[in-house]
C-alpha cells in the first residue's frame, strides 16, 4: 500500500442520500451543491459554483445551527482565550494555521468577546477555502 503524502489533507461529508419514488431523500445542502442522487454512476463530480450555494452557506438555518455549536466548541476548548480559539476555529475547519493577517483581523472582529464566536465561526464556513479543498 502506497503511503499518503505528508501534506495531503481531506475531508468529507458521509450521509444517507438516494432516490425513493415517493420523496426526495436528498438533503436540501447536497442539492445546493449539486451532489449526485446515486440513480446514475458518477465518476467524478460536476464543478459548479452557483448563486444558491453561497446563499445556503449564508443564510440556511443548518449552517447558523452548525456555526452556534462551532463556537461552543472554540469557547470549551480555548478556556476563554480568544486568540487561541481562532487558531483552534482555523485549524478545525481548514485544516490549517491562521496567516498572521488573518488573526490580526479576526482577533479585533471578535475584540475579545466570546459571544461574537458564532460569527467568526459563520465567517469560516462561509470562506472559499472552506467549500472547495485546494
Amino acid at each position: 500500500m502506497e503511503a499518503k503524502p505528508s501534506g495531503l489533507q481531506r475531508r468529507g461529508i458521509y450521509i444517507q442520500r438516494g432516490y425513493h419514488q415517493s420523496m426526495d431523500v436528498m438533503p436540501n445542502f447536497l442539492q445546493a451543491f449539486d451532489a449526485d442522487d446515486g440513480r446514475t454512476p458518477c465518476p467524478e463530480r460536476t464543478r459548479t459554483v452557483t448563486a444558491p450555494q453561497s446563499l445556503f452557506l449564508m443564510n440556511d438555518k443548518l449552517v447558523t445551527d452548525a456555526a452556534a455549536r462551532f463556537a461552543e466548541l472554540l469557547r470549551k476548548e480555548s478556556n476563554g482565550d480568544i486568540g487561541q480559539a481562532i487558531d483552534l476555529g482555523y485549524r478545525i475547519v481548514l485544516a490549517r494555521p491562521p496567516s498572521a493577517r488573518e488573526k490580526d483581523s479576526a482577533l479585533p472582529y471578535v475584540n475579545g468577546d466570546g459571544a461574537q464566536l458564532k460569527g467568526f465561526a459563520w465567517l469560516l464556513f462561509n470562506l472559499d477555502e472552506f467549500s472547495y479543498a485546494r
